[in-house]
C-alpha cells in the first residue's frame, strides 16, 4: 500500500497525533510508492477547445524539505511572513550534450511531405482568425531582440485563440500561446525513489516566437505569466516551502542535431521569482540547410519548451514539455522589397496562407472581381463558348480561402525569372481575352471582353499573372475584367508585399509530389 498522501492528509495525521481529532485515522505503512505515471498532455489532439494542461513530476530530497521547513519555522518564530527568496541563477549559456537523449526526446528528421502534411492537418483543425492588416509600409517580420516585439506580443496574446488548440499563429513570422502547467512534487529517498506526494504547483506558461527573415532561425521566448502561480502544498508549506523551489525552462529543437539546434541553456529561478519576473528567457532555434530539399533548400523542424527541476537536491521524475510546433525554413534568394533582400527565413507553417482583399476599400474593384470569380464564375469573361452556343460545363476558378480546408485547390507563385514559359503564356492569354491581341487572340475573339478597357481602366486578371494557375494554364479557368487603374495598382502592390510577408515560395517542379509540397496560398474577400 503506497504512502501517497496530500497535505490535507498530513494535516489530518498531525492533528490526530496531537489529540485534536477523536476520529480514528488509519495511516498506511511507510514504504516506497510506485513511481508516478509519466507526465504528459492532459487533453486530446490539436483541436481541443483549450490548450492542454502539461504536467511534470519532481522529486525533492528529504534533506531539502527539512531545510526549507526548518527555515520556515525559524522565520515564523521571528514573526516573518515568508522566507527571503533565493537569488535567481539566471540563464546558462551551456547547452545539454546534443546527442543526450536522456535530456530530451529526439524525433527523426521530417521529410518535406511529412512537414507539409503535419502543418496542413494542424491548420485544418485550428483555423486562425485573420490578424489585422499590417500597415502597407511595414514588413510583418519584426526585428528580433532579447525580448518580444512589444506591439506584436500585445496583439498576439490578446487574440481569442491564444489558449486554444495549437495557440495563435498571428502571422507566418509570429506565434504565441499560453499553457496551464502543473508540477507534482514528491519526496524521495536517497536512491531517488518516490515516497509520498508533498504538493502541487500550477501556473501559466507563456510562449512567444518570432521567425527571422534573414537567417534560418526563430527566436523562442518563454516566461511564467505574472501572478499566475498557485500552490497546493498546505497552509504553511504554501508560504515557506513551495515558493522557494526552483524551476528551469529550456527551449529545444525536437529533431536530431543534424537538422537543427538551439542556443543557450536553461533559465532557472524559484517559483516566487518567476511569478513576479518581467524578464523573458529566450533561445534561438537554428535550422540547417544541409538537411533540406529542392531549389530553395526547404526543411521542416519542430521546437518546444521543456520545464524541469534538476537542481542539487531535486530530481525531475518526468519533464514537462509543450506540444511540438512546426517551423519551415528556406534559403530562397528571390525575396525583396525595393532594395531590401531577404535571402533566408523561417516561418510558422501551421496556418493556411491567405491574402485578404476588402470590399469597399481602395482596391474595391479587385475584391469585387475576385469575389465573382470565386462564387459566380459563370458570370465572368472569357466565356467557355461563343454567345448562343451551349457551354460544355461550368467554369471553375481556384484560390478561394476556406479556413477548414487547406487542401482546397489553391494558387502557386511563379516568377518571370524562374518560370519564363508559364509567365509568357499567362500574359499572352490575358492579352487575348482582354484586348484580342497577341499570339492567343484567336481563342478569344468571341469569348473575351466585348470591349477593350477604356482610358483610366486596366484589365485585371484572376488567378494572378504571378501564379501557376494564371490565364495560360489550361487546367483551371480564369477571369478578366476592366477595372479602375488605381484599384488595380493598389491590389498589385498588396500582392507583391504579401509574397514577402507570408514568405510564399515559388513553384518548384522538382519537389516530391509538387502539388502537395509546394507552397499554396489563397485569397479571402471580406
Amino acid at each position: 500500500m503506497s504512502h501517497r498522501k496530500s497535505w490535507r492528509a498530513r494535516a489530518l495525521a498531525t492533528a490526530t497525533a496531537a489529540g485534536l481529532l477523536l476520529l480514528p485515522v488509519h495511516l498506511a505503512t511507510a514504504q516506497p510508492a510506485p513511481a508516478p505515471a509519466e507526465a504528459g498532455v492532459q487533453a486530446a489532439g490539436p483541436s481541443a477547445a483549450k490548450t492542454p494542461t502539461i504536467t511534470m513530476k519532481v522529486g525533492i530530497s528529504q534533506k531539502a524539505l527539512a531545510q526549507l521547513r526548518n527555515a520556515g519555522r525559524q522565520a515564523r518564530a521571528k514573526g516573518e511572513s515568508s522566507l527571503p527568496a533565493p537569488a535567481p541563477t539566471g540563464q546558462s549559456t551551456k547547452r545539454p550534450t546534443p546527442g543526450d537523449t536522456s535530456v530530451r526526446s529526439v524525433r527523426p528528421a521530417l521529410t518535406l511531405l511529412d512537414g507539409r502534411q503535419a502543418s496542413d492537418a494542424a491548420a485544418a483543425a485550428n483555423p486562425q482568425p485573420s490578424a489585422p492588416a499590417a500597415d502597407p509600409g511595414t514588413f510583418v517580420a519584426a526585428p528580433i531582440g532579447e525580448k518580444p516585439d512589444a506591439a506584436l506580443s500585445e496583439a498576439c496574446f490578446k487574440a481569442d485563440n491564444v489558449e486554444t488548440g495549437i495557440g495563435r499563429v498571428h502571422n507566418r513570422f509570429t506565434y504565441c500561446t499560453r499553457y496551464n502547467i502543473k508540477v507534482i512534487y514528491w519526496s524521495i529517498d536517497n536512491k531517488g525513489i518516490p515516497i509520498e506526494e508533498e504538493g502541487t504547483t500550477e501556473a501559466k506558461l507563456e510562449v512567444f516566437a518570432q521567425g527571422d527573415d534573414h537567417e534560418r532561425r526563430a527566436r523562442l521566448f518563454a516566461q511564467i505569466q505574472k501572478d499566475s502561480v498557485d500552490y497546493d502544498w498546505g497552509p504553511i508549506d504554501n508560504i515557506f516551502v513551495a515558493p522557494n523551489v526552483p524551476l528551469s525552462l529550456l527551449g529545444q529543437c525536437v529533431q536530431d542535431s543534424k537538422v537543427c539546434h538551439a542556443t543557450r541553456g536553461s533559465y532557472t529561478m524559484p517559483w516566487a521569482t518567476w511569478d513576479n519576473n518581467p524578464t523573458w528567457a529566450w533561445w534561438d532555434i537554428y535550422n540547417h540547410a544541409e538537411i533540406s530539399e529542392g531549389r530553395d533548400k526547404i526543411s521542416y523542424n519542430q521546437w518546444a519548451v521543456e520545464f524541469f527541476t534538476d537542481h542539487q537536491e531535486y530530481k525531475t521524475l518526468k519533464r514537462g514539455r509543450t506540444p511540438a510546433r512546426m517551423l519551415r525554413c528556406d534559403s530562397a534568394t528571390y525575396f525583396n522589397l525595393g532594395k531590401a533582400k531577404y535571402p533566408k527565413a523561417c516561418v510558422f507553417s501551421e496556418v493556411t496562407p491567405h491574402l485578404t482583399y476588402t470590399l469597399g476599400s481602395t482596391h474595391h474593384a479587385v475584391a469585387e472581381h475576385i469575389d465573382a470569380a470565386h462564387n459566380r464564375p459563370n458570370t465572368t469573361y472569357p466565356l467557355l463558348a461563343a454567345p448562343g452556343v451551349p457551354w460544355p460545363r461550368d467554369k471553375y476558378i481556384p484560390g478561394k480561402y476556406i479556413p477548414e480546408n487547406p487542401d482546397a485547390p489553391g494558387l502557386h507563385r511563379i516568377t518571370r525569372a524562374l518560370h519564363p514559359t508559364q509567365s509568357k503564356a499567362n500574359k499572352d492569354n490575358k492579352d487575348g481575352a482582354c484586348f484580342k491581341t497577341g499570339p492567343e487572340r484567336l481563342k478569344y475573339l468571341d469569348t473575351g471582353l466585348p470591349t477593350r478597357p477604356p482610358a483610366g481602366e486596366q484589365c485585371d486578371e484572376y488567378p494572378f499573372a504571378s501564379t501557376l494557375e494564371g490565364a495560360g494554364n489550361p487546367r483551371p479557368d480564369f477571369s478578366v475584367k476592366s477595372i479602375p487603374a488605381t484599384d488595380n495598382r493598389v491590389a498589385g502592390g498588396m500582392l507583391r508585399k504579401y509574397y514577402v510577408d507570408d514568405r510564399i515560395l515559388a513553384w518548384d517542379p522538382t519537389l516530391p509530389r509538387p502539388y502537395t509540397t509546394n507552397d499554396r496560398f489563397y485569397v479571402q474577400i471580406q
